[in-house]
């Protein structure tokens, strides 16, 4: 019912339905998915569906603005809680938090860390824990940021509440190094591989590039998004 009157869809996808099932019931879960493969679904519906708010934590003011916007045009109560924020709308919706009223909480790891803020979440029913671009845990993460690291707090402090990593990029070092550091041993592991069939490589061997460019420009992808790499060599004036 939520799938389909809060975001238009019929069906998951994938092990969508498995990881929200196991999250709802109260399990901890590694989600492995491509982008545009409908992570948030994983963790936004059973944030509805548990008592209490739903706190993910995202590494990007960008990030968080984005899913934020997304889930309040489809009638989800959710807000974002960083920087861009004055003293006075963060105690607003510090006291909302407290009264029940959001589904979701979108908070960067620094804050989420803060002994206030850990003192604010006892004061609430949490219904899960999100934690988003998992891969910035590790060590061999293509964007390592070291305040994830202090994320294993959320297990000691909130030992009842279900716990999500979710990434797009996790090959199997990583993903052990996402598990210890997290502290999700007991954690269902869900991997949908990397693929996605929306993008295709493509290399070519230059020949009148720009005659090719206009080609592939006009013939081959005509009202389609795309990106062209090419060589460049700096210029010296002579």
């Amino acid at each position: 019912k939520i799938l389909k009157e809060t975001y238009g869809y019929d069906a998951f996808r994938g092990d969508q339905a498995s990881v929200i099932d196991h999250v709802v019931s109260g399990g901890d879960a590694l989600v492995i998915m491509p982008t545009g493969a409908g992570k948030s679904l994983c963790y936004q519906i059973p944030a509805m569906m548990r008592p209490g708010v739903g706190i993910v934590v995202s590494p990007l003011i960008a990030l968080m603005a984005d899913q934020v916007a997304a889930l309040t045009a489809n009638g989800v109560k959710a807000a974002f809680i960083n920087s861009t924020l004055s003293t006075s709308e963060v105690g607003k919706l510090e006291s909302e938090m407290r009264a029940g009223v959001y589904d979701l909480i979108y908070v960067a790891p620094e804050r989420l860390c803060k002994e206030s803020f850990l003192s604010l979440l006892s004061q609430c029913t949490v219904a899960l824990f999100a934690i988003d671009e998992a891969h910035c845990v590790s060590q061999w993460g293509h964007d390592f940021r070291p305040e994830y690291r202090a994320l294993s707090v959320l297990h000691e402090r909130f030992p009842g509440v279900p716990r999500l990593a979710l990434t797009a990029t996790a090959d199997s070092p990583t993903r052990r190094d996402i598990c210890e550091r997290l502290d999700l041993s007991e954690a269902e592991h869900y991997v949908g591989g990397f693929d996605r069939p929306n993008i295709r490589y493509t290399v070519v061997h230059k020949n009148k590039e720009f005659i090719q460019l206009k080609d592939w420009l006009e013939d081959r992808h005509m009202h389609e998004s795309g990106i062209v790499y090419c060589m460049s060599r700096a210029k010296r004036e002579r």
